[in-house]
């Protein structure tokens, strides 16, 4: 608590209200829910979803939610077309699961890129199985 957040362009005080596992919420200083974000980890070279219980939590919200942000990652430290294309796979595999499930595949935006924006110490195994990732972001709040 105590964190400010710039999301939107809309000012959020408190930053992270609610923290389980991989997943956060960010709401407004009036307590209004303004986005979640869920992580989902993938094995080494692999582009296949397998959602936590996370992911299930917020099938629901994702429904509701104004547009939906899913960036698929890797944990190259260096870009190629091999692993442009697998954080590539990765967002398009999450999108399918969430359209399959009934969210409306015109809000879901992808987008992806390896070699970038590690979320974890990637000079460990660890760190690497987070970075290896794809982020689902909900957001409540209209983008117009």
């Amino acid at each position: 608590m105590g964190k400010i957040a710039i999301l939107l362009g809309a000012l959020l005080v408190g930053g992270i209200a609610q923290a389980a596992g991989a997943q956060e919420t960010y709401f407004t200083a009036a307590g209004a829910p303004v986005s979640t974000l869920v992580r989902v980890s993938y094995p080494d070279s692999s582009a296949r979803f397998q959602p936590g219980p996370d992911v299930a939590e917020i099938l629901a919200d994702a429904k509701d939610a104004a547009v939906i942000y899913v960036s698929g990652r890797t944990s190259t430290t260096r870009p190629s077309a091999k692993d442009e294309a697998l954080a590539f796979a990765r967002a398009a595999a999450a999108r399918k699961y969430l359209a399959d499930r009934g969210v409306s595949p015109l809000k879901i935006m992808v987008n992806y890129a390896s070699a970038t924006d590690f979320v974890a110490d990637n000079t460990t195994p660890e760190g690497k199985l987070e970075n290896q990732r794809v982020d689902i972001e909900l957001v409540y709040v209209p983008m117009y």
